[in-house]
């Protein structure tokens, strides 16, 4: 038996609509506050959702401002208790051809990779430093990630009415380690 074709494009016209509908219901929901119910409805779809790209924020509109300066520090253990400071990049201390290279990996390093939203990444960014720095005479044995910071003063104006400038600003003071990754066997060559 054959389907008419008026049917077909009622049931396309169905299934399209669905789809349109859980799909608005799924982006209201992701856009919503935290809460219990919001975590019960995601976690089902979250992994499929994420791969599709379609999860949804309102960052380009109204940015989380940063009420601090900071950076980020990778200390590397070697065997024989030797340590190594790896600084990432720091826009400040780079000519205008260095930052434009480095941003996007800076972005990631120093704006993504410290904060608890993206701690999957910490062993994979652990391996990394491992294998960068790797010496078979004294192998690293484990790499600290560390955030260095201070407050951003509120705007002040000096004696003569100027703001300060941002090279004024004082220095990062504060520090908390944000991972502790002890090598493997297999994490190195």
């Amino acid at each position: 038996m054959q389907v008419p074709a008026r049917s077909r494009s009622s049931l396309f016209e169905v299934i399209a609509s669905g789809c349109i509908a859980t799909y608005l219901f799924f982006t209201v929901t992701w856009l919503s506050p935290e809460g219990e119910l919001r975590t019960r409805l995601l976690d089902p779809i979250k992994n499929v959702w994420m791969f599709w790209g379609l999860d949804q924020n309102w960052r380009l509109f109204s940015p989380v401002i940063k009420d601090i300066n900071f950076h980020t520090v990778a200390v590397i253990t070697f065997e024989d208790g030797y340590r190594l400071s790896w600084e990432l990049p720091r826009m400040k201390r780079l000519n205008y051809l260095d930052r434009f290279r480095d941003e996007k990996y800076r972005k990631w390093c120093v704006d993504s990779l410290p904060w608890p939203d993206y701690k999957e990444f910490w062993p994979d960014f652990a391996r990394y430093v491992g294998r960068k720095f790797y010496n078979k005479a004294n192998k690293p044995v484990s790499v600290a990630l560390q955030l260095y910071w201070i407050e951003i003063p509120k705007p002040d104006l000096k004696a003569n009415g100027e703001l300060v400038a941002a090279g004024a600003l004082p220095e990062h003071t504060h520090m908390n380690t944000v991972f502790f990754y002890q090598y493997q066997a297999e994490d190195l060559p």
